[in-house]
């Protein structure tokens, strides 16, 4: 996992429960959203996060429609520095 890779998950463990956008995440950690992007396919595709989508209304009273992303409790529980520490 890249150090961009470990920030991003790291930030969505340390706030398990709460919901974040690819762009409040790239706005927390400063970083290109296709870091997230990438990380996140990653990390859906190993059962530890869900992307979900989530209408909601724009500042022009547009219903637009938003991907919220959050980890699973297996994501919760995975621990990439201990997989690191295996492979070794």
């Amino acid at each position: 996992m890249t150090e961009n890779a470990k920030r991003i998950f790291n930030f969505l463990k340390e706030n398990h429960g709460e919901k974040f956008t690819c762009s409040q995440i790239c706005q927390a950690l400063e970083v290109k959203p296709g870091a997230v992007t990438g990380t996140v396919t990653g990390l859906v595709k190993k059962g530890y996060a869900i992307r979900e989508d989530a209408v909601t209304t724009d500042s022009n009273g547009k219903e637009v429609t938003v991907k919220y992303i959050y980890l699973t409790d297996a994501g919760c529980d995975y621990d990439p520095d201990a997989v690191a520490e295996k492979a070794e």
